[in-house]
């Protein structure tokens, strides 16, 4: 069954964060493209995980910080200035205990605890044999949570890792790298003449910042299995992603959840980089693709496909950026906003946060049999629907994040407990 979580108030956008604690307290330049993601959080609730006591754990993030500002913790993001102040020691205070869930508890109350704190760029919470923590969207991306956990249960050593960030700016690499190519150039421009002409502007309204609510489904090992072999049979090369991604579009739209024909989806940028170039950064690029419910999930595949090879994310993330500085300079201010007339068509946003633990993470479920990852992503606009996926001891949990104002929240749990059902019939599972 799919699970809904608590609607606290949110913490405004535009606002700074707190004064830094006393001291010279050195700056640190972020990317643009951080100030997009500023002041939306990303949580997630994981275990059951051999975890360490309160004064280890923050013992670890304290040294990650201390490593330096290139590894995001200890920063102090704002949403109006690139000069962020870094205070490594600070991280401390982002490490507290809760009491450890009663059995049989649904994991996702955990974050009850992690909105009861006060507002910090990093919240974690230690709570049994369960992780959760939250952070500012600002400080990074998937790459940056997996390395918070990585260290936090011991996998990762912080005084292992480089001491200080890429010397050229990891984005003019990866765009330098990818127009070099002349297939990839080629490729890019016949892509962005052959796009539709974008949507007429239409006028709107703004709407005060919400906390999404979030509803939570798992596919058992056995139905995973029995879709993964289906696919195999059916359409060989088609990943799974694409196939639940076709799935997550029927299962909305038979709920009566009007969808935005266009569907994001993040890609990592980091594949654009050199070995030897590596950022905790966001760099991470939401593409948009055209799915409805008549697509197929193998054209889905092709079209992600051929995007990766053509070098389109890190196309996206050059524009993205280029069009945050020159919002910035303009002094036009991003938000919430709804359509002032008509319809509210949602706009869906599937991201993936792979296999866990994964082959070379160092770590392992302390009992595989309890194994939840749930990871909730404030969307990135009122309409947002955020889904966000992870297989999990060869099962599938997957969350919707959206706000509750905006689209039902029985339309959106009716879909989640219908997506397996899809998925299964679009690769024809017998």
């Amino acid at each position: 069954m799919a699970t809904p979580s608590p609607t606290p108030a949110s913490t405004p956008r535009h606002v700074d964060p707190p004064a830094p604690r006393p001291g010279a307290l050195r700056r640190f330049r972020c990317a643009a493209i951080d100030l997009l993601h500023g002041h939306n959080r990303a949580a997630l609730v994981i275990g059951p995980l051999d975890l360490p006591s309160r004064a280890v754990a923050a013992d670890r993030i304290v040294r990650l910080a201390r490593m330096g500002p290139h590894t995001r913790v200890g920063l102090l993001p704002s949403p109006h200035r690139r000069n962020w102040v870094f205070d490594p020691d600070a991280a401390a205070d982002s490490v507290v205990d809760a009491p450890r869930p009663a059995p049989g508890t649904d994991p996702a109350r955990l974050f009850d605890a992690l909105y009861s704190l006060p507002h910090r760029p990093l919240r974690i919470v230690l709570a049994g044999d369960h992780l959760a923590l939250d952070y500012d969207h600002g400080l990074g991306d998937l790459t940056l949570l997996n390395l918070i956990v990585d260290v936090i249960v011991g996998a990762i050593d912080p005084s292992t890792l480089p001491r200080r960030g890429p010397a050229v700016s990891p984005l003019l690499v990866a765009s330098a790298l990818t127009v070099a190519d002349p297939r990839r150039a080629a490729s890019l421009l016949r892509f962005q003449w052959r796009r539709e002409p974008a949507e007429p502007v239409v006028a709107h309204r703004p709407v005060p910042p919400r906390r999404p609510v979030s509803a939570n489904v798992h596919i058992a090992a056995a139905d995973v299995d029995a879709i993964r072999a289906a696919r195999t049979s059916s359409m060989p090369g088609t990943g799974l992603f694409a196939v639940y991604t076709v799935a997550l579009v029927a299962a909305l739209t038979e709920a009566g959840v009007r969808l935005d024909p266009m569907v994001t989806l993040p890609f990592d940028a980091r594949t654009y980089l050199p070995a030897g170039v590596r950022t905790y950064a966001n760099f991470s690029a939401g593409l948009s693709f055209p799915v409805d419910d008549a697509t197929s999930a193998a054209a889905l595949q092709r079209a992600m496909t051929a995007s990766a090879r053509m070098g389109r994310p890190a196309a996206n993330l050059a524009l993205a950026t280029i069009k945050t500085l020159r919002r910035r300079t303009g002094g036009v201010a991003s938000g919430q906003h709804l359509p002032a007339d008509g319809e509210v068509r949602a706009e869906l946003l599937h991201s993936s946060v792979g296999h866990l633990p994964g082959r070379e993470r160092g770590w392992q479920w302390s009992d595989p049999a309890r194994a939840a990852v749930i990871a909730v992503a404030t969307p990135p606009s009122a309409a947002g629907i955020t889904v966000t996926t992870g297989f999990v001891g060869g099962g599938i949990s997957m969350t919707a994040a959206f706000r509750d104002d905006v689209v039902d929240p029985a339309r959106i749990r009716a879909a989640m407990d219908a997506v397996a059902g899809h998925a299964a019939r679009i690769v024809g599972v017998p």
